[in-house]
């Protein structure tokens, strides 16, 4: 099996052979065939490159991307992320329930105000479910299945929000 390779084929045809190594490639191609061919393909495809025009660029071209690169940053507009955005309105409605109950719960008077006949129509929703309620919320089953519920939410919500601050440092090193 022949030694020699492309390279060598390639340096051949470059001139950057030494004179042992110029004798040991003709001796080569003296015996081999396929060997000549493959350096006459060689030859045809440096003659190519050399022939071929190198197109010059101009001395603020990398400044000219980079401000393309800023301006299409800048046009990019952020995308809403309709779970998070219904989870905290979730939220934020069970909060403004509690508040209304609460506040329901501990007023001093008894005069009658706005929110009186929709906290009555809670009240009356809740006492007319309670039983069937509790009756769910008091298998252990239940409280295993929402308990480990509640745990992979929190655990997926942490690692959303560590993903998405290690990938806003990495954006705004890049960017920076």
């Amino acid at each position: 099996m022949s030694s020699i390779n492309d390279e060598i084929l390639n340096k051949y045809i470059d001139g950057e052979l030494d004179f042992a190594e110029v004798e040991m490639v003709k001796n080569e191609l003296e015996k081999d065939n396929m060997m000549v061919a493959k350096l006459q393909v060689l030859r045809m495809v440096d003659s190519s490159l050399r022939q071929m025009e190198v197109e010059h660029t101009s001395g603020n071209f990398t400044d000219n991307v980079m401000k393309a690169i800023s301006a299409a940053k800048k046009a990019v507009k952020p995308k809403i992320n309709y779970f998070f955005v219904s989870i905290i309105s979730i939220f934020s409605t069970g909060v403004i329930a509690v508040l209304v109950a609460a506040i329901q719960s501990y007023q001093k008077d008894n005069s009658p105000s706005a929110i009186t006949p929709y906290a009555d129509k809670v009240k009356q929703m809740f006492s007319q479910n309670l039983t069937a309620i509790q009756s769910i919320f008091s298998n252990p089953a239940v409280i295993l299945v929402i308990s480990v519920l509640s745990l992979i939410l929190l655990i997926t919500a942490y690692f959303t929000f560590e993903s998405h601050k290690n990938f806003t440092k990495k954006l705004n090193s890049i960017s920076h």
